[in-house]
């Protein structure tokens, strides 16, 4: 099988990544319209309460089994790597499967003593087969990336995406029709025929658990086509005798484990930042609407219950602001699985002088991408916002400001992620477990800190992460200079470049936007013009020449 360098491989998650984006878009936008922030705040609470435990049993698969598979096919050939493959599904099927069952029993409880909301409930029920899905994809994905195939793991992506469109959007949007045109039965199906009750009220956390039920239905749609894709491209002869030593098989679970461990428990802690935003912030936005309810006016007067206010708000910067701000890391984490192979071989090697040359190169070209991106985010916040959330006036001034925040944590986030990866490739996953434990209690800190501050609420929780990843970024920098080859000095130059372009991008797309005007082309016109603006500094500056390319090539 042909391997894919650096860049290429880079290059096919990063259109897989993109397009999933927009598929996300698609999705999140009208999905947003659809609930509004109330039925976002139970979408997003239930994603929060799902992902802890989603993040143990997910993350760290795909590195953990390609890592192994890298290290197999070097060692024993194509066959050790089916063997990776074959023990990996074995071991990770049955974790999945009791994960699914305790998110499923869990959810009850936590929604009515943790959260304070049951309403959460269905959705949170709904999304916990897709553990086990993602648990048996993550090992495809893993096995193929170890092979420095990107192909399997990119087009799974984009069904996964394209599934989750359809039937997310499509069940959302059947929920809500049928409690608008056929109440009575949509009230007989919930329960409810013989009480007094709005339908329409009623149907939000409904709605929001259908759309849910798309994204479950999603990770089994990827997992179907890698697994036929997986029957069409193995060997027969290749299948035979996998099951024949006992002992390598140990050796790889072992090993397996040894990977996805730690990993799984920094993903573990990474996720429970948004647990800790759904508790600090709802609880903090229920204590101030009991104590100062005329903060709060604009929304009531709007026609928002003061019981509901804390849901809302929530669920206006989960679902508008966090939306955006996930957008740039999820294409820049390509950068670190791209790598990652090529790292774990320097490792391997005791090439010390390889392992920073790949350290530096992914985080070159995740510092390439996020810088501007942040600073658009940053610069452009609300006209952005009003751009894919219009018809949303009243959640897009509740999470505007942060928004802005956020969109300063954006570098970091992306550095930080390409950083836990390459400290991976150098089998020292064990510190971004610590770096990620240290930094999630300083985010559990300044939140209940800031977000009880009149004036900043949901603010003050993006604050708080982006004070979380500074410190995340400037610590994994100092264990890759220690455990990954990196010399900080070479790429200082690099990056204050790039910085000088990202701050020159967002300053130009104000003014574009100050004066064309607040439209959506307008908006488009405006952050093209930053986007022209950056490239060209930073290809002036020399910062990205045809060196960086072949640089990055190389890999």
């Amino acid at each position: 099988m042909k391997k894919q360098g650096f860049l290429y491989g880079s290059a096919v998650l990063m259109v897989s990544a993109l397009l999933v984006k927009v598929l996300g878009a698609l999705f999140k936008i009208p999905l947003a319209n659809m609930l509004g922030g109330r039925g976002m705040g139970y979408f997003s609470a239930a994603y929060s309460i799902f992902m802890p435990i989603y993040a143990i049993s997910v993350t760290g698969l795909p590195a953990a089994a390609a890592k192994c598979t890298a290290e197999a096919m070097e060692r024993d050939g194509e066959r050790g790597a089916l063997a990776v493959k074959s023990v990996g599904l074995r071991l990770f099927g049955l974790v999945g499967l009791v994960s699914a069952l305790v998110i499923m029993f869990a959810s009850y409880p936590f929604c009515k003593y943790a959260v304070g909301d049951i309403y959460a409930f269905p959705a949170a029920a709904v999304i916990a087969p897709s553990v086990l899905a993602g648990c048996l994809v993550s090992v495809y994905r893993g096995y193929y990336e170890g092979l420095r195939n990107m192909y399997p793991t990119a087009v799974s992506q984009v069904i996964e995406g394209a599934v989750k469109l359809f039937f997310g959007l499509f069940l959302c949007w059947g929920t809500l029709y049928l409690a608008q045109n056929k109440p009575t039965a949509f009230l007989r199906l919930i329960g409810c025929e013989n009480r007094n009750i709005d339908p329409a009220a009623a149907a939000v956390p409904y709605s929001a658990a259908a759309a849910v039920a798309g994204i479950t239905l999603s990770t089994f749609g990827g997992l179907f086509w890698i697994m036929a894709h997986d029957r069409r491209h193995i060997p027969k002869n290749s299948r035979k005798g996998l099951d024949a030593n006992r002992k390598q098989r140990a050796e790889i679970r072992l090993r397996l484990v040894k990977i996805a461990l730690p990993a799984a428990v920094g993903a573990l802690v990474i996720n429970l930042t948004s647990l800790i935003d759904l508790v600090t912030v709802m609880g903090s936005l229920k204590n101030m609407t009991e104590r100062s309810p005329e903060i709060f006016s604009e929304l009531t007067r709007a026609g928002i219950s003061l019981a509901d206010v804390p849901n809302f708000i929530y669920g206006s910067f989960t679902g508008l602001a966090i939306t955006l701000f996930n957008l740039v890391p999820a294409l820049t984490n390509m950068f670190g699985k791209s790598i990652l192979p090529a790292a774990a071989a320097a490792k391997a090697a005791g090439d010390r002088r390889r392992l920073g040359e790949c350290s530096r190169n992914a985080l070159l070209a995740a510092a390439l991408v996020s810088f501007p991106a942040g600073a658009g985010l940053t610069a452009m916040a609300r006209p952005l916002l009003q751009l894919l959330f219009g018809s949303k006036d009243l959640e897009i001034a509740v999470c505007s400001d942060s928004m802005a925040v956020l969109g300063l944590a954006v570098p970091f986030v992306c550095l930080s992620q390409t950083a836990f990866s390459l400290l991976q490739a150098a089998d020292r996953a064990d510190i971004p477990v610590k770096i990620m434990g240290l930094s999630a209690a300083v985010k559990l800190i300044l939140n209940l800190l800031l977000t009880p501050v009149k004036g900043l609420g949901v603010t003050g929780a993006a604050i708080a992460t982006l004070a979380c990843y500074m410190l995340i970024c400037g610590l994994s920098a100092e264990a890759l200079k220690k455990h990954g080859g990196f010399d900080s000095k070479g790429i200082i130059p690099d990056f204050v470049k790039i910085g000088a372009g990202s701050l020159f991008c967002g300053a130009g797309a104000v003014m574009m936007n100050a004066s064309t005007g607040t439209g959506e082309i307008c908006v488009i016109l405006s952050c093209g013009f930053g986007a022209a603006v950056y490239f060209g500094i930073v290809i002036i500056t020399g910062a990205f020449s045809r060196n960086t390319v072949k640089m990055l090539l190389k890999d």
